[in-house]
């Protein structure tokens, strides 16, 4: 992204035309992308390649570790960030899952902020003007356990940036924008996990994200060696995986962190990921509370 591109009118209108934002799963395409065409976000920008056949395009730090979470969750079976919010009256998200939405309509970020007292932020250059369109940095699609599909969106902010009132006037249009289809909506920030644990994030991206899936039956394995797993170093942890299914340490690094990240090795992601440090175990309610999103945490109060 070039930190001298602006946003005009033409541009928005332009990525429209060219289908940003629409699509699911490998045909999704991103509002905002990480392209030499796009202007420059605030933070470090990502592109990853998970399970959907395509480029993910996170525009900070803190949206990679909210991707790690969201990648952690069972029964993900979309995943798209940047996603537009619709200006104007449209179908709820749901009704390409779910018969019963059809026919139904919703209203857009307009009539929304409208509706809250909102001023709705606009893009202008000279003579021309376009509503700006608003995003939402993650919108999950889940297969529940009763067999339904539901959405999970998620907003990912600074902790310093919620003490301004603007960007909490837009937070409220996008919570809204959401609440009235029935969908959750979360609001993320580093105040609801600690940094260790997104540390570990980090770093268990790197063997989960991208990989091939482990085998189940390796990932079982494993997560029966947690009674000796538990208190041993992390280097000593891999040694016993890699001579229990005669596999080398890059494979043993693959099946013990897909194992974590389904929660069947439900261990301390709060301690030090260093070789010579030890690993220890959770009870899996315990486990899945270092998630914010997996328990739906949110920074939301106002």
């Amino acid at each position: 992204m070039r930190k001298g591109q602006r946003f005009t009118p033409a541009r928005l209108v332009r990525w429209l035309d060219h289908g940003r934002g629409t699509g699911r799963g490998a045909d999704y395409q991103p509002w905002h992308q990480v392209t030499r065409d796009d202007p420059g976000s605030r933070g470090r920008s990502h592109l990853i390649n998970w399970r959907f056949g395509r480029l993910h395009h996170l525009l900070s730090d803190q949206e990679l570790v909210a991707f790690g979470f969201a990648s952690m969750l069972p029964g993900v079976v979309d995943l798209r960030e940047q996603f537009p919010l619709a200006h104007d009256e449209h179908p709820p998200e749901l009704a390409a899952y779910q018969v019963d939405r059809h026919g139904l309509t919703m209203p857009g970020t307009l009539q929304i902020a409208e509706d809250l007292g909102h001023k709705h932020p606009w893009v202008r250059k000279g003579e021309d003007d376009e509503p700006w369109v608003m995003t939402t940095d993650l919108l999950l699609t889940l297969f529940n356990r009763m067999g339904r599909s539901e959405l999970l969106a998620i907003s990912v902010k600074h902790a310093d940036e919620l003490s301004d009132k603007r960007t909490l006037e837009l937070l409220r249009i996008e919570r809204e924008y959401w609440r009235r289809q029935d969908v959750y909506w979360l609001l993320l920030n580093s105040t609801l996990y600690n940094d260790m644990v997104a540390n570990a994030i980090r770093v268990g991206m790197a063997w989960t994200v991208g990989q091939p899936d482990v085998a189940p039956e390796l990932r079982a394995v494993c997560a029966g060696l947690a009674p000796k797993i538990h208190g041993r170093s992390y280097r000593q942890c891999l040694e016993l995986i890699s001579r229990q299914l005669s596999i080398d340490i890059q494979a043993a690094q693959c099946v013990m962190w897909q194992a974590i990240w389904s929660g069947q090795l439900p261990i301390n992601l709060s301690r030090s990921m260093r070789m010579n440090q030890p690993l220890e175990l959770l009870s899996p309610a315990a486990f899945w509370q270092q998630n914010p999103i997996a328990s739906r945490r949110t920074a939301w109060s106002h």
